[in-house]
């Protein structure tokens, strides 16, 4: 049995463990007991777990679009106007007349020579989408292969706030045991949590399940948030995946999420030394 070689002193290794958990610990999900879930989009990659509360007047900003508008024509069909972000395609993999696309991207600072803008570019760019916190405000999605973290770092928490529900991939989180992409990660899930609540996960199963200091860590995470003022929260019993969940890959066995911090009772977790 090979062994590595120990190249940094026992409390050094303690402390990055103790980092890497308390990063986890911002991704503990909670249950909505008065709320319904449903799927948004087909089975496979391309679709969503959300909460049940959507209404044909709020509008989606969908960012990362790719192969597949399941997700997007799914709510297009329930009547929501949805605008497509994606400057890494050459046209739309599909058409609705519900769609509107910019041949554009996200990012945290904007880069016009890159056809990149902030959220916060795009949010006033298109005043008529509204979303003011009151009843109506937007649907938020992100699948920007990692931009997400620099997204979510650079952007007020009162635009944030605008949306109700924000649905994202969340990338290279075995890089969690690296302090500077762990102090920004920290950043952006500690901005998330201050008004919004982690009420959905599910694994990628195109990426693998990594070990990093010792806790088991999907390579990329699907979560799904809800503004907190407008839900009953509570701790999670639930298990992941669920019934509503399907693998990303068809071919392949989901992933289940039955370790910190998934798994019902995580919430109560504290680092042990």
């Amino acid at each position: 049995m090979a062994f590595r070689p120990v190249t940094e002193p026992l409390e050094a290794g303690i402390a990055r463990q103790r980092g890497v958990f308390e990063a986890l610990s911002l991704l503990t999900p909670h249950d909505l007991p008065r709320e319904r879930k449903l799927r948004v989009g087909g089975p496979g990659d391309g679709g969503y777990v959300m909460v049940d509360r959507l209404r044909p007047s709020q509008p989606v900003m969908s960012f990362g679009v790719g192969p597949s508008v399941a997700f997007d024509r799914d709510l297009a069909e329930r009547g929501h106007p949805v605008l497509l972000f994606d400057h890494t395609i050459e046209a739309l993999p599909g058409e609705h007349p519900r769609f509107t696309w910019f041949a554009e991207g996200v990012a945290g600072a904007s880069d016009p020579a890159r056809r990149l803008f902030t959220l916060a570019d795009h949010m006033a760019k298109l005043p008529h989408l509204g979303g003011d916190g009151g009843a109506d405000g937007p649907i938020l999605k992100l699948d920007v292969e990692g931009a997400e973290w620099d997204v979510l770092t650079e952007t007020p928490m009162g635009l944030l706030r605008r949306f109700e529900q924000i649905v994202i991939e969340l990338h290279e989180l075995p890089r969690l045991e690296e302090r500077r992409f762990r102090s920004m990660a920290w950043k952006a899930l500690a901005t998330m949590s201050s008004a919004f609540t982690l009420c959905h996960v599910h694994a990628n199963n195109y990426g693998a399940i990594r070990t990093v200091c010792g806790f088991p860590i999907p390579e990329t995470l699907e979560a799904t948030y809800i503004r907190s003022d407008l839900v009953e929260v509570a701790p999670s019993a639930t298990f992941y995946p669920t019934p509503l969940d399907t693998g990303n890959c068809l071919d392949w066995p989901d992933y289940p999420l039955w370790f910190y911090p998934f798994v019902p009772g995580a919430a109560k977790a504290v680092f042990p030394w």
